[in-house]
C-alpha cells in the first residue's frame, strides 16, 4: 500500500486538494489511500510531484523502517 495518506496529512493537504492537483477524482484517490484501487505508474508518479517527495517514499513502508 501506498504512504499517501500519511504525507498528505503531514503536509496538511485534503484528499480533495490532492485529487484535484493529481486530476483524478476523490474516490479514486480514497480507493489509492486504502489499497482497493492499483494506479498506474502515471498516476503515482503525479501523485508524488504534487506531494513533492520521491515515487520511493511513497512505497516505504513507514518512517521509522
Amino acid at each position: 500500500m501506498f504512504r499517501i495518506k500519511p504525507i498528505r496529512n503531514k503536509l496538511g493537504i485534503t484528499q480533495k486538494e490532492l485529487a484535484d492537483k493529481v486530476q483524478i477524482a476523490q474516490s479514486y484517490l480514497s480507493e489509492i489511500e486504502t489499497g482497493k484501487a492499483n494506479p498506474s505508474f502515471q498516476i503515482i508518479q503525479r501523485i508524488a510531484l504534487k506531494l513533492g517527495v520521491s515515487m520511493i517514499d511513497l512505497l516505504k513502508e513507514n518512517d521509522n523502517s
